[in-house]
């Protein structure tokens, strides 16, 4: 019998990979993607189809006066993204309801693109359930604000609230339901006083300020599972000398622990763990990044051993905003393989002038003259428990108030038609006692047989579930 010819084969070979790839990729219980605005469906690049949010079965978009549906003036310049073409425009406060599946932490995605004047002069507050997530926020360009957060409800109630005078604005909503491992509990508390375990990270909101590949390219949403961004480390290097690092790339196979809770392609693609900035023993290598004063940051720094031909040659610290944060670290230790990735969580308060600086030291120990210590990514989070103490509780009460409302006129109309049928029943049942006993028939009360509880079943009262 002849063997299919080698085009064939490779097609098929090709296809099998292909498909072999798709199925392994990250398939949520929750994906809510809407076009805000949009008259149709909007396709990104990476095959995400976004739909219209005023036909979506999940999602009800609630506000006491007429949303507009804008769209980019004529002859502007084409938009970015598909998703930059229309927004959705608030005058007074409104709300989207986003069914979710499965409850555990999500991953929430906003996306600004004010293509007039009168958008980029807009002015409001967005908040899920009671947390504020941006307080007077504008957009005098193109972003994308993403947040992890925990839910542990079957409805997330997204709010925008102009400020006095203004409006509100959105092109583009993403929830999607994040996986287990993407969020850790324990991470350690840097500060000028050393280092120490803290817990309870898991119940935190984090709002991404920075995602960064080091020495690597950049990785595109198509790239990465969960539709991440990575950007190069290089703008952000500061105060090193060349001289003091080296660049790695990697073209094997990034191998993960078989089994692991922990780590899995979904907490960082492979692409990243590919790439890494190795420092050299006595040296330092130390990125720096502007960050709003006052706040507490969650960092994350990956590290896939991608340098080292054996275990157990690379020793070094770790430098958070110029305090210890770990000493003699050994990767080796941690994975006991090569090429095998990990992560650590810092946690750090930032306060005076707004910088967040990390940094990696090589140690003379280390076995090589040429590479001690190394970085593949890192990540930086703000760490938001509601950054308005009065804000979410008045967002909150305002729902809040306006849903007892309506429970309360719904059990008061339910009452009165109760006392109705009531009234109504001891009318007859006396009307029906009189008329017996002027025929001169006596009646009692006898037990029946109702099939089984089937007619108590079929008289059984339901309560609807009313809209707010």
């Amino acid at each position: 019998m002849a063997s299919p010819p080698t085009s064939c084969r490779l097609a098929v070979l090709l296809l099998g990979v292909l498909c072999s790839a798709a199925a392994a990729r990250y398939a949520p219980a929750d994906n809510h993607l809407l076009a805000c605005g949009a008259e149709a469906p909007a396709v990104l690049p990476d095959g995400r189809r976004f739909v219209p949010d005023s036909g979506c079965a999940s999602t009800r978009l609630r506000s006491p006066a007429p949303t507009l549906s804008s769209a980019a003036p004529p002859g502007s310049p084409p938009p970015p993204s598909p998703l930059h073409a229309s927004a959705r425009v608030f005058s007074c406060r409104a709300s989207y309801d986003l069914a979710v599946r499965r409850r555990g932490h999500h991953i929430l995605r906003l996306h600004f693109y004010p293509f007039g004047p009168a958008l980029s002069a807009s002015r409001f507050h967005v908040g899920a359930g009671a947390l504020l997530l941006l307080h007077n926020f504008t957009a005098s360009s193109p972003v994308v604000k993403e947040f992890i957060l925990p839910v542990d409800s079957d409805v997330i109630v997204l709010t925008f609230v102009p400020d006095s005078g203004s409006t509100a604005f959105i092109n583009a909503i993403e929830l999607v339901s994040a996986p287990e491992e993407l969020v850790g509990d324990i991470g350690t508390l840097v500060t000028s006083g050393g280092a120490a375990q803290i817990d309870g990270l898991s119940s935190q909101v984090f709002e991404t300020l920075y995602r960064i590949t080091v020495a690597g390219r950049k990785v595109t949403p198509f790239n990465d599972t969960l539709w991440r961004t990575w950007v190069n480390d290089a703008d952000f290097l500061v105060g090193t000398d060349s001289t003091n690092y080296k660049v790695w790339s990697f073209s094997g196979r990034i191998a993960y622990p078989k089994g692991s809770r922990q780590m899995t392609r979904e907490v960082a693609p492979d692409n990243v763990y590919s790439s890494a900035r190795s420092v050299k023993p006595g040296a330092n290598v130390t990125w720096g990044f502007p960050v709003p004063a006052g706040s507490r940051y969650l960092v994350r720094m990956h590290f896939c051993d991608i340098v080292s031909k054996a275990l157990y040659e690379l020793y070094f610290n770790i430098y958070v905003n110029g305090n210890l944060a770990v000493k003699d670290l050994d990767l080796s230790s941690t994975t006991g393989f090569l090429a095998y990735p990990n992560y650590i969580d810092f946690i750090v308060d930032v306060e005076g002038e707004g910088m967040l600086k990390l940094a990696i030291g090589g140690l003379k120990q280390s076995r090589s003259d040429e590479v001690s210590g190394m970085l593949n990514a890192l990540e930086i989070m703000r760490v938001s428990g509601g950054m308005d103490g009065n804000f979410p509780i008045a967002l909150d009460m305002e729902y809040g108030v306006s849903k007892g409302i309506g429970e309360f006129a719904r059990s008061l109309l339910c009452g009165f038609i109760f006392a109705g049928l009531f009234v109504a029943l001891v009318m007859l049942v006396l009307r029906l006692r009189t008329e017996l006993r002027n025929n001169g028939t006596s009646w009692s009360w006898k037990p029946m047989d109702s099939g089984e509880g089937k007619l108590a079943k079929a008289y059984q009262l339901v309560p609807s579930k009313a809209d707010n």
